[in-house]
């Protein structure tokens, strides 16, 4: 409403312009809950290239890292946006995901799907610009994740492959961007892992969803948590044997043998943690909060930085 004050003049309302300063402050949130920019930490898997090179490394290749990563943030950010698009109905009967901005009405489908298109074509143009083969891979982990969408996600095993080999994308695209040859076994260990922490999630939804499970997602009713089980310890092994060969044939260094046993425990941490609470439908939101997991990855990385670099000062 508008008032005039001393001199004439039409002035706003305090109380109106103070709830439209909520109204947008809401919107603005819900936006943002909208790119899932909490699930940003996944893409961490871009400084593999980096990490490697960590004895080589420079101030352009943390640069070029750096916006390596944000351009996966915002690629993956579009992918949520479809993803939620194509779930809008199964995700209203999950009890977590019903309170999502698409699912709960918060935001129009046709405004997602705007952002959708701007924040897509942004990233993929100047993915190339960064690096022709960085920018095909991205293109690659676009495609995949529209068809898994719309498609793969309902078919049993391949929908976790199709997370998993996300990861690996990741990875390969920290390698090309930075010109560092990409270690095959760091790429297995990375798959193997994140098979791991997809059975999981699977596992979880299960019991969570119970007789909702299909209703959620299809491909529930052909997952059991018997066949989880006996897979999930198979995948535990590769993953510890993948990450010792990348230890001694791509790192080259006996000090770093000391980083396997830390690996080993933040596997086992996040599968108790798993099979005792209920954590582990969302892996992020674990290695996020549990505070024995999160002491795990920070000393994994200074050990892994504080040896290579040892390493390097003694070459000079």
């Amino acid at each position: 409403m508008l008032r005039r004050d001393r001199d004439g003049i039409l002035q706003i309302d305090q109380e109106i312009e103070k709830n439209y300063d909520i109204v947008t402050l809401s919107v603005i949130k819900h936006f943002i809950q909208l790119l899932r920019i909490h699930q940003w930490p996944k893409n961490l898997f871009v400084f593999s290239g980096l990490l490697l090179a960590m004895k080589d490394v420079n101030l352009n290749m943390v640069l070029v890292s750096f916006l390596a990563f944000f351009l996966f943030c915002c690629i993956s950010s579009s992918v949520y946006i479809v993803n939620d698009i194509a779930d809008i109905k199964k995700d209203s009967l999950h009890p977590v995901k019903r309170l999502r901005p698409l699912p709960s009405g918060k935001i129009k489908i046709r405004h997602a799907f705007l952002v959708f298109l701007v924040l897509s074509s942004f990233t993929l143009l100047f993915s190339f610009q960064l690096n022709l083969y960085f920018g095909i891979i991205i293109s690659s982990y676009f495609l995949l994740n529209l068809f898994y969408s719309f498609k793969l996600k309902d078919i049993v095993i391949v929908d976790v492959l199709i997370i998993s080999i996300g990861f690996v994308l990741r990875s390969i695209s920290g390698f090309l961007a930075l010109g560092v040859d990409i270690s095959i076994w760091l790429i297995l260990s990375i798959a193997f892992l994140t098979m791991f922490l997809g059975l999981n999630k699977r596992k979880k939804e299960i019991i969570r969803l119970a007789e909702n499970s299909k209703k959620h997602r299809k491909n529930l009713n052909d997952y059991s948590i018997a066949l989880i089980n006996e897979i999930l310890p198979m995948l535990t092994a590769c993953t510890i044997i993948s990450y010792s060969f990348y230890i001694i044939y791509d790192v080259n260094s006996r000090y770093m043998l000391v980083t396997i046993p830390i690996v080993l425990y933040g596997i086992l941490r996040y599968q108790y943690l798993t099979n005792q609470t209920e954590h582990g439908e969302s892996p992020d939101l674990v290695l996020l909060r549990d505070k024995p997991i999160i002491f795990i990855m920070i000393l994994w990385l200074l050990v892994h930085i504080s040896i290579s670099l040892g390493s390097a000062i003694l070459e000079l």
